[in-house]
């Protein structure tokens, strides 16, 4: 059962590392012509599930197994572990546009690179045609000056909506798993690792 778990976190790894290097470019066109972004944020959330969350809640899952846990029990770490891993992508692609602590990163490299991320979905999806395609153009232009690109994904409200959806996985699979598990030292460091991941700044 570990090796199974351990295999699946790498096949899943991989594929998402793959999707991401490939990049989401092909899909943006269609979607502005629709309107429709429901699937293209599909897509980036997709990837930050295979690159992230399930490599996450596969080892958590080895973990409750190694440590004797129930079947309900690994499900649910391995749960919590999958909204971890998939609310510390949303919060990076959110801070790679406010800015890491201490300059850890380059801010708004995101865009530099012409990258199809979840605030840029989220925002198109809340601008106007006109704003929509006026930040793609500037996404996929690849440019250093990022200021307008992210001034109109503020505008949209794209990254406060992400952080909230954040912060709404890892409490909802919280609640799911604290009822499942005694009170303990470890129990209270999970849920503090979680906070973490919501509040980090770097």
């Amino acid at each position: 059962a570990l090796y199974e778990l351990y295999f699946e976190a790498l096949r899943e790894g991989h594929a998402g590392q793959a999707i991401d290097l490939d990049g989401l470019e092909a899909f943006v066109g269609p979607a502005l012509e629709t309107g429709d972004f429901a699937t293209l944020e599909q897509r980036v959330l997709a990837i930050h599930r295979l690159k992230t969350a399930a490599p996450a809640g596969a080892l958590a899952r080895m973990g409750a197994l190694a440590g004797g846990g129930s079947k309900t029990q690994i499900e649910a770490v391995g749960r919590y572990f999958d909204a971890l891993g998939l609310a510390f992508q949303i919060v990076d692609d959110v801070l790679n546009l406010r800015g890491f602590a201490g300059g850890l990163k380059q801010t708004a490299e995101d865009i530099m690179h012409g990258k199809v991320t979840l605030p840029v979905v989220r925002a198109f999806s809340q601008l106007t045609p006109g704003e929509r395609a006026r930040l793609w153009a500037l996404v996929a232009r690849r440019s250093e000056d990022t200021a307008e690109a992210v001034a109109l994904i503020e505008k949209a409200g794209a990254l406060d909506s992400c952080l909230a959806d954040a912060r709404t996985l890892v409490e909802d699979a919280w609640t799911a798993l604290t009822p499942l598990v005694d009170d303990s030292l470890a129990k209270v460091m999970l849920r503090a690792f979680g906070w973490y991941v919501l509040e980090r700044h770097y």
